[in-house]
């Protein structure tokens, strides 16, 4: 059985011992150290991100412009360029993103896929092979209600996800919400990013969660907070845009707060890095303890299973992540300080990815010297 040792978090703490896993699933966590570990340090879960549009890593050129000219629909640069993109271009840099995502301690994701069925099936052949789980959630390929478009989508992934209201003429978008519910998948939208939008509009077509709400009033967090609605905040990108995610006024209204990086093509898809840019943006309002800011970043996993602990436990997923980091107390403070030279080994439901080693240094041979002219 494979097993790893350290200080792992158990829902309350760190606490020295032992984490071992078969067939997926976590089946002993004790105290005591392991000889035949895989690993040894801190270990958490695996990092969730809850909120992604990795088919945006193909768009590599300098971004200028506003929110709207770089990634509203159905004009913006980055719908222009998907438009214009090779297959192959588009799942090569879906990958590397994947893979930004395994060095850097993360376990799963949660995707907006644009481009309609192409789009999911490029999503998937980036994913192939990659031990890497995720929740992939497709969109229509226009700002429109197509009966046949939904149901093949909602066919071929876990759900579908939306720009915003206010792109969706009236009716098109409450009819397709209607038909996720009847599919029993997940339905998710954007909310209240560049301007505020009517909170019980959007909460009225079900949403499994809200990304974004910094245009949000108070009343509408509550609103939000009161219908059982989880937040996916993306600080990095808000910040790209002179926006900025008020955290501690969102926790005080009582809105369950998830973690994404948005935007492949304006952030690492690192939630390492976005961990510790939310705990410096929640400082400008307030503070957030680093232990919220974790945990913000595993409660991603609970898109794919509503009753996940976020927790190091037995018969919890084998997701796990472990860190050549300081443990006891200070854990949670050092994650916020970790980087990817950290990270030691990723678990993602019971397969095991690690980072690849340096390669030695060659040495270089002195080049012979020329005879000395006589």
């Amino acid at each position: 059985m494979p097993r790893v040792s350290g200080w792992y978090y158990d829902g309350r703490g760190f606490r020295p011992g032992t984490v071992g896993w078969e067939d997926g699933v976590i089946v002993e966590a004790r105290e005591g150290r392991a000889r035949d570990a895989l690993a040894r340090g801190l270990v958490i879960p695996g990092l969730w991100n809850a909120h992604t549009h990795l088919g945006d890593a193909v768009v590599t050129q300098e971004l200028r412009g506003t929110l709207e000219e770089l990634v509203a629909p159905p004009h913006g640069l980055k719908h222009r360029v998907l438009a214009k993109a090779k297959d192959e271009a588009v799942i090569a840099a879906m990958r590397r993103a994947m893979a930004t995502m395994l060095r850097t301690g993360t376990a799963g994701f949660s995707d907006f896929r644009e481009g309609g069925l192409k789009g999911l099936r490029l999503l998937y052949a980036a994913q192939t092979g990659l031990p890497l789980d995720g929740v992939v959630l497709g969109r229509p390929s226009g700002l429109a209600y197509d009966a046949r478009e939904v149901a093949a989508l909602l066919r071929a992934s876990d759900g579908i996800a939306v720009s915003s209201y206010v792109d969706w003429p009236g009716g098109d978008l409450e009819k397709l919400a209607a038909d996720v519910r009847r599919a029993r998948k997940v339905f998710a939208i954007h909310c209240s990013e560049r301007i505020r939008e009517d909170i019980d509009k959007v909460l009225d077509l079900s949403p499994a969660f809200l990304v974004h709400m910094v245009q949000a009033t108070d009343a509408d967090l509550e609103r939000t907070a009161d219908a059982g609605v989880p937040v996916v905040v993306c600080p990095r990108s808000n910040a790209f845009f002179g926006l900025t995610p008020d955290l501690p006024r969102m926790l005080r209204a009582g809105l369950e707060l998830r973690l994404g990086t948005d935007n492949a093509m304006i952030n690492v898809p690192s939630v390492l890095r976005e961990m510790e840019f939310a705990y410096r943006v929640a400082r400008m309002n307030g503070e957030v303890r680093a232990r919220e800011i974790v945990q913000m970043a595993l409660r991603g996993r609970r898109l794919k299973d509503p009753d996940a602990a976020c927790a190091l436990r037995v018969g919890e997923r084998a997701d796990l992540a472990v860190f050549d980091l300081p443990a006891g107390p200070s854990g949670f403070a050092s994650l916020l300080r970790a980087t990817a030279s950290d990270l030691r080994l990723v678990v993602s439901g019971g397969r095991v990815w690690e980072p690849p080693s340096a390669p030695a240094p060659s040495r270089r041979r002195r080049a012979p010297r020329e005879p000395r002219a006589r």
